[in-house]
């Protein structure tokens, strides 16, 4: 019984160091995920407004990781910290601009939204 609990103990303090290790993101990482346009050809107009908008949205994501939310709520805050993206980059983009960037980028992004959900930026 003993020898099951000393198992049981190191295989939980294996996980939590390895989960730890895992929930952190760092702002250069995240902005530098958020910038890749995986072949979308942008101007250097719409490169700034890009730009500007996954600035806005790290900035954004530091604020709300300041905060002690519960998981949901935090969750929801980062959807609509991505949809406030999109919206901006439509809006600076142009539909159609936008339109061939996100079918370009949208794997990325969802990848993005899902490691950030499940780390903690550090700033």
């Amino acid at each position: 019984m003993k020898e099951v609990i000393l198992k049981l103990t190191l295989c939980l303090v294996f996980l939590i160091s390895s989960a730890s290790f895992a929930q952190a993101f760092n702002k250069k990482t995240l902005t530098s995920a958020l910038g890749a346009t995986d072949g979308a050809s942008l101007d250097t107009k719409q490169k700034g407004a890009y730009d500007k908008a996954n600035a806005d949205l790290v900035s954004g994501l530091a604020d709300l990781d300041k905060k002690d939310l519960p998981k949901t709520d935090r969750d929801k805050k980062i959807d609509d910290l991505f949809d406030k993206r999109d919206k901006s980059l439509a809006s600076s983009l142009g539909a159609d601009k936008y339109g061939d960037v996100k079918k370009k980028t949208d794997k990325n992004i969802k990848s993005v939204k899902r490691k950030v959900k499940l780390a903690k930026l550090v700033i």
